[in-house]
């Protein structure tokens, strides 16, 4: 049978939206069935990272669950849904399970379907999504089980299991995959979740070992509510006070001439924070830079060309070494490249810096002429605050071995080569502002990147927000530094 794929822009009145034609297309699914009827109704984003597909069910039809998943989701999520025409009850295991699989499996109709359907930003620029795309299914109340017997075959990333009947979940053996769970209870009670919770994490066996099982807020809250919730926990962020949001913590710095946003790599929230940082310094006006620990200097060409649209993205990615990762990246690079925001490429290259933890910091002098260019002019290794915090929390003790020495050394080395880059474009660009990303540690309670610009540009005033993963304590901030709680991490295996 065929599934008949609509294509069209949601009007919520975002303005970084791009403008998408409508669209329509037929997929082959093999499914031999012909008395049940899937549709497909997808709203994309502008800068799609996700792509969080719902299977309705008995408390939800496909446009309704569309309509609640896309005002749950931001704009780096597309979202689409999945339901039966002919089928009232709603989806059950059997033909309908089969149907679903035959729509998931292998992604040709899921991520697949955003490469076909190019993605146009405003100035006519045409890029696809492609591979890049993480797939997230959502199951819903009974639909849930489907989701979970289909994710047991599927190519999916994740699954987000809303309500779930827990008592009728297949049981998960070992060797099915491994998408990372997340289940959203509604318990009246904490004895009643503790319950629910234990059977849940039985029921997914190897799954429920890295499993998030989140207790939701309100159990009489209505299914826009419920996902909006879930999707601030796990793929959101929350400014701690006094700061009511970006905009806010942004008006009060607008003269700091360099914004920090320690990351958690790979962490969804602080991913999102740093674009509503970008979007939010370029609203402010003025002359601005990205600049990222994740490009190196030796990069920064090939980063250039394809910002002034001069090669694909696909011979920037070949050329340009970007993280396994790069997909979190994706929408600042994309930003800047609408806006024709310079980006600096800051950091030292990974395998200059792996020599100087390999054989410590005298080989710097063996580096040829190119590769000193690529470096830090000076090393700034020194005894001090960011010392004994990097030797904490590395286990090391007075005394410190030559291998640890050496690492500190190459950690500096990373800092002290971002520092210079951002200072080097300030002293070009008096009038510039910079926004740089690294991971939190490197600029976490002023120390790191932010100590070493300030020493080679006195003048420059710095902002930092250091991201801190739910559940765990703040640490004290410095001036000018506020923290933002991101998702918790999966529980270790």
């Amino acid at each position: 049978m065929r599934i008949a794929a609509s294509v069209f822009l949601l009007a919520v009145g975002l303005n970084w939206f791009d403008a998408l034609s409508l669209a329509q297309t037929n997929v082959e699914t093999g499914q031999n069935a012909t008395d049940i009827r899937s549709t497909w109704r997808i709203a994309r984003a502008a800068y799609t990272r996700e792509l969080w597909v719902g299977l309705e069910s008995q408390a939800a039809d496909g446009q309704k669950l569309l309509e609640a998943l896309a005002g749950a989701c931001t704009d780096q999520t597309s979202v689409a849904t999945i339901s039966r025409a002919a089928n009232a009850s709603g989806l059950r295991p059997g033909a309908d399970e089969q149907a679903v699989l035959d729509v998931v499996a292998g992604r040709e109709t899921l991520a697949g379907m955003l490469s076909k359907f190019e993605l146009t930003g405003p100035d006519g620029a045409r890029t696809a999504a492609g591979r890049r795309v993480r797939v997230v299914l959502v199951g819903l109340n009974e639909s849930a089980a489907t989701a979970l017997r289909v994710a047991r075959h599927a190519d999916v990333d994740g699954l987000l299991l809303v309500d779930p009947p827990v008592g009728d979940l297949p049981q998960v053996e070992e060797g099915a995959g491994t998408p990372g769970v997340d289940v959203l209870l509604h318990p009246r009670s904490e004895a009643e979740f503790a319950r629910e919770e234990a059977e849940v994490r039985r029921r997914l066996g190897p799954w429920g070992k890295t499993a998030r099982v989140l207790r939701g807020p309100d159990p009489y809250a209505g299914l826009a509510q419920r996902l909006a919730w879930a999707h601030g926990r796990l793929r959101g962020y929350e400014m701690q006070a006094p700061a009511r949001d970006v905009a806010a913590w942004l008006g009060a710095r607008k003269d700091a001439r360099v914004v920090f946003v320690g990351e958690l790599h790979g962490n969804p929230g602080a991913h999102r924070l740093q674009l509503d940082v970008l979007r939010g310094m370029i609203a402010q006006g003025g002359l601005l830079a990205l600049s990222t620990e994740q490009f190196e200097r030796d990069v920064q060409p090939v980063l250039d060309r394809y910002l002034k649209g001069q090669i694909s993205e696909e011979q920037f990615l070949k050329d340009s070494r970007p993280w396994p990762n790069y997909a979190d990246y994706r929408p600042l690079i994309e930003l800047c490249r609408e806006k024709q925001i310079p980006v600096i490429a800051a950091n030292i290259p990974r395998r200059l810096a792996s020599r100087v933890h390999k054989e410590g910091p005298a080989v710097i002098e063996q580096f040829s002429a190119e590769e000193k260019a690529w470096t830090a002019r000076k090393l700034t290794a020194e005894k001090g605050a960011y010392r004994d915090k990097f030797m904490k929390l590395m286990g090391g003790a007075e005394g410190h071995n030559e291998k640890l020495e050496n690492m500190f050394a190459a950690q500096c080395i990373k800092d002290d080569t971002m520092a210079e880059s951002i200072a080097d474009w300030l002293a070009a660009n008096p009038k510039g502002r910079v926004l740089h990303i690294n991971g939190a540690f490197h600029s976490e309670g002023g120390l790191g990147v932010p100590q070493r610009l300030l020493a080679l540009a006195p003048e420059a005033t710095v902002a930092i927000l250091t991201c801190v993963e739910r559940g765990n304590a703040l640490p004290a901030a410095v001036a000018d530094e506020s923290h933002v709680i991101v998702p918790a991490s999966r529980p270790a295996r």
